[in-house]
């Protein structure tokens, strides 16, 4: 392999990187960004959850975020477009346990 393609590829490995770390700290800020205030629950409510837990939005970022550093950043968004979306966030929160249960089997 000449120098200059592995040079290519070392330059498409440390962009895949850079947009991985990107997306690594939009979650963090959107985490961290205090804009939306803790709800305080009634303990009547909790009683009554339902059994089966729900699947967060950061819940699936971490997932796919950590899945897109592994090397599978074509996957993740192959996963995004099933859901019929071109981003995370625009896919629908109803999907967000199939698509977190998909991206661990990658």
């Amino acid at each position: 392999m000449s120098k200059m393609s592995e040079l290519s590829i070392a330059v498409a490995e440390l962009h895949k990187c850079g947009e991985a770390l990107i997306e690594i700290s939009q979650t963090l800020r959107e985490i961290f960004s205090g804009d939306e205030p803790v709800k305080a629950e009634p303990a009547a409510q909790s009683q009554q959850e339902p059994a089966q837990p729900t699947v967060t939005l950061e819940e699936v970022r971490a997932v796919l975020a950590e899945k897109s550093v592994a090397g599978h950043r074509a996957e993740v968004q192959a996963l995004i477009r099933e859901c019929g979306a071109d981003k995370l966030s625009a896919v629908d929160p109803s999907r967000y346990a199939a698509l977190k249960a998909k991206a661990e089997v990658l």
